[in-house]
């Protein structure tokens, strides 16, 4: 049966914003362009032409226009000052340990001026947030994306589409957040979608206004409401994740000859893949996984493993070096691009590599033993298909200041609940991880339960329908 069989469509005008790399392949996955008539997604100026040729079935890409709040004096100051009272009340820990990963650059005698410096702007923040500062600081944010003369672009534009509602799926970009306040302002209904709990303690400046938000699953809605306790619970809606929606299908991946004749490995032996993480957050990743790689080769994993190393989406197309040396039975996918990383030529096409790659994705999920990272949210994805994850908590590199070694991430209120469902186990060094990985090819039943509740807590429903439920809860809004 096909997509467009399976999909109730609703006759109705939408804007969807996507300015994250990642979000149209919540669109995709979703078949929302099947089940909304007429939708317009509004992506990244700078990737709009891989948007394009990777586009959607029923989607027509538009360009949302290009804004960044930081670089405009005028808000700049505000948007910050309330960013840190928000997090400094409400997630502290995570806020400092992001305020402190600043300093590393500076001479001792320097960084012991900037760290007081960062101790005196996260007190400021925290007595801001006891204030109620947050709340207020939103909602002055609010009309001053309002009032900003880009959002009259915006205006004209609606006049035009006239869209029934106008919906976010990457509040974390700066460009979202005036086009959901813009329409916020001529009363268009809109809706905004968290795409993770790393999402709310790490990434979002402004979380605009909207008549309803969705979130994967019941933990993120507690996340969301202790961290906006000003957002009536009742406008939150749990309907798991389309970017999900295709794991459990085995239609959607390369079966598995075609898989590991495409990365270059052995199909009869165990794999395990070490996924790494957004570039530029571990500048020495490229060593742990080159020791992991030259054990592999040495033949210390177990059962004959191999090792695939998988680029972050970030990378792809990009000419970041993912191992120094492969081996017959190491490899790394998917290959090195000639574009710079973050160069306009890499921007243009970096969704449509990502979008293209989905069905090596959901191999890699499906075909490995044992997933690595550095608390990752592949550990999620992996433990959606019930494979077992080894976390790295090490440095290899000597030397690393504090503020980027491995474990700070570690100290996130997002990863602090990941690491609490004992769905993965912490490697402290190199040894350790080469034993944990082992111990998870002897008997890939271990931490079972752990895994079992971070799909049931994290992930919410995956039962294929999030895009449904969404698509339902978008009809609503223009009713």
């Amino acid at each position: 049966m096909t997509s467009a069989a399976r999909c109730q469509q609703f006759d109705m005008k939408a804007i969807i914003a996507c300015d994250s790399f990642l979000s149209l392949r919540n669109v995709r996955n979703g078949d929302l362009g099947l089940r909304i008539q007429d939708l317009h997604v509004w992506v990244d100026p700078h990737q709009v032409s891989g948007s394009r040729k990777a586009c959607p079935a029923g989607v027509e890409i538009g360009t949302l226009i290009d804004f960044d709040v930081y670089k405009d004096p005028a808000l700049s100051g505000l948007f910050n000052s309330t960013y840190l009272a928000r997090k400094a009340y409400y997630d502290g820990w995570t806020l400092w340990n992001e305020l402190r990963g600043r300093t590393y650059r500076e001479s001792a005698l320097h960084q012991m001026a900037s760290m007081s410096m960062a101790a005196l702007r996260f007190s400021k923040g925290w007595l801001r947030g006891a204030q109620g500062k947050a709340q207020t600081g939103r909602r002055e944010c609010a009309e001053a994306l309002r009032v900003h003369p880009q959002a009259k672009e915006y205006r004209l534009l609606f006049e035009d589409r006239t869209p029934e509602f106008v919906a976010g799926f990457s509040p974390e970009g700066y460009r979202e957040m005036l086009l959901i306040e813009a329409a916020n302002s001529v009363g268009i209904p809109t809706a905004v979608m968290i795409r993770s709990r790393d999402n709310l303690a790490a990434k979002i400046p402004h979380l605009p206004e909207a008549q309803m938000y969705f979130v994967w699953s019941e933990a993120t809605r507690d996340l969301l409401t202790e961290m906006y306790p000003e957002i009536d619970p009742d406008r939150t809606v749990v309907t798991g994740s389309p970017q999900f929606d295709r794991h459990l299908n085995p239609a959607y991946r390369l079966d598995r000859e075609a898989f590991f004749s495409l990365v270059g490995l052995d199909p009869d032996r165990p794999l395990v893949v070490y996924t790494m993480a957004t570039p530029g957050l571990i500048d020495h990743e490229i060593e742990i996984v080159q020791h992991l790689a030259d054990a592999t080769h040495s033949g210390k994993l177990a059962r004959r493993a191999q090792l695939l190393v998988r680029g972050h989406p970030r990378m792809f197309g990009s000419d970041i070096e993912l191992l120094h040396q492969e081996y017959p039975e190491a490899r790394a996918y998917p290959r090195g691009g000639r574009a710079a990383h973050k160069s306009p030529e890499h921007e243009a096409e970096v969704v449509r590599l990502i979008l293209e790659d989905e069905p090596v994705h959901l191999a890699t999920l499906a075909y490995q033993d044992v997933q690595v990272n550095v608390c990752g949210t592949m550990t999620i994805d992996s433990a959606i298909l019930d494979k077992p994850t080894v976390n790295v908590y090490y440095d290899l590199v000597k030397g690393i200041p504090s503020q980027l070694s491995t474990r700070r991430f570690y100290e996130r209120s997002d990863v602090k609940q990941m690491m609490a469902y004992g769905a993965s186990r912490l490697a402290r060094d190199p040894e350790e991880c080469i034993r944990l990985i082992n111990q998870y090819l002897d008997d890939p039943s271990l931490d079972a339960d752990g895994r079992k509740r971070a799909r049931e807590q994290d992930c919410g429903p995956l039962d294929g329908q999030a895009g449904e439920r969404i698509a339902g809860n978008l009809r609503s809004l223009s009713c």
